[in-house]
């Protein structure tokens, strides 16, 4: 069958909040090919704060449905569905809206659902037959990535063969690592934060809540300035995100005397500059809830290693001495140890630094993600 018209894709989500998932998506339809491609979000309760960085031929729809469930959503979906006509839906993650994307879907008679995993699954009896009853459903389901793929197939008994995996990318002319350092920081320290141009500077990125275990980090860098293991090289934190537990780390940092050394960045839109004068990126999320993470992408993107807990995605990403270190959940000793080795040795730093940059270059380019979607898409749709 040849292409005689745009195919209609509709993604679905609850909003489009700062998030691995999130920037996937965004990154997803502005780049799809405009010729081949409609392009509609659909989200269920709000826009979100990266709902800003879609082209202006994306369509979005927000259906502000309050948080929380209500069976009834899934007959409003359907209801947008059945007026927007599209040839696909694709849904992301079970807590991501899938129950309402993909029995809206079916109820709609959309010609073809995909669900899409990102990291974490529900494993409560009662859950774990509801997401294989919705798996069945499905015209095809995704993983980002081959550990994820494995875990599905470990914890919900999906057939592994059923599980098709596109690995996240990342848009490397973006994400350079080649913004001004001084000039960055010049708009930091206008900003208020107390950033110093020889430090090393660690940076973590993401919610602050406790999946991400920010404290771990915190408890490391505590442990460095006490025992003086910067050799008089200061270390500085800088927290992008914000969340349910930034309270709760304000004080531990006020407590343990930190604030010199911490800076609370708060969510931002330049991400990408962040990177730029930061030295080492650090990842503590709690394993189970994180996919492959778009954030060590753009880290390493940019130049910038990463030190993170060994997870199903992490492990896909960073190589072990080669462009980071992978460490066991809540293990502030090691954390220590490798930030500290990364910090005493220029020459290794600088090597860690060029293989991420190689790792990310050879795997996970955002053209070879949107590539292989829309190679996915046109064999949904029965194209050649």
């Amino acid at each position: 069958m040849k292409i005689r018209e745009k195919i209609r894709v509709c993604h679905l989500v609850p909003s489009l909040g700062v998030g691995g998932m999130e920037n996937g998506i965004v990154n997803l339809a502005n780049h799809h090919a405009r010729e081949k491609f409609e392009l509609v979000i659909c989200c269920l309760n709000e826009p979100g704060e990266m709902a800003q960085r879609l082209k202006s031929d994306v369509q979005l729809h927000v259906l502000n449905e309050k948080e929380g469930f209500s069976f009834l959503r899934v007959f409003k979906v359907a209801k947008f569905l059945r007026k927007f006509k599209p040839n696909i839906v694709h849904t992301h993650a079970w807590g991501g809206g899938s129950l309402y994307g993909i029995l809206g879907a079916k109820l709609a008679r959309v010609p073809v659902v995909i669900n899409g995993e990102h990291g974490a699954f529900f494993l409560k009896r009662h859950q774990v037959v509801l997401q294989k009853g919705l798996f069945s459903r499905c015209d095809y389901y995704l993983s980002v990535s081959e550990s994820l793929r494995t875990k599905a197939v470990q914890a919900l008994g999906l057939p592994y063969e059923k599980i098709t995996v596109i690995k996240n990318g990342v848009d490397t002319s973006f994400f350079t690592g080649q913004y001004s350092k001084l000039e960055i920081i010049e708009e930091l320290r206008n900003g208020g934060f107390k950033i110093e141009e020889d430090s090393f500077i660690v940076v973590s990125i993401g919610s602050l809540k406790p999946e991400k275990a920010q404290r771990v980090l915190l408890e490391a860098v505590k442990r460095i300035n006490q025992e003086k293991l910067s050799k008089n090289k200061p270390i500085q934190i800088l927290l992008v995100g914000d969340g349910p537990d930034r309270e709760i780390l304000r004080d531990y940092v006020k407590t343990n005397n930190l604030e010199n050394s911490v800076s609370f960045l708060g969510s931002r839109s330049d991400v990408q500059k962040v990177l730029s004068v930061s030295d080492l990126l650090v990842s503590t999320s709690i394993s189970k809830h994180e996919g492959l993470s778009n954030v060590m992408l753009e880290a390493m993107s940019s130049g910038v290693p990463v030190i993170a807990t060994e997870s199903v995605g992490s492990q896909e990403i960073v190589q072990e001495g080669l462009n980071g270190f992978l460490i066991n959940e809540g293990d502030v000793g090691r954390l220590t140890e490798c930030i500290v080795e990364l910090l005493s040795d220029e020459e290794k730093l600088r090597r860690f630094s060029q293989g991420a940059k190689e790792k990310i270059l050879k795997e996970f380019s955002l053209p070879k993600m949107v590539a292989n979607y829309e190679k996915l898409y046109f064999e949904a749709m029965g194209f050649r």
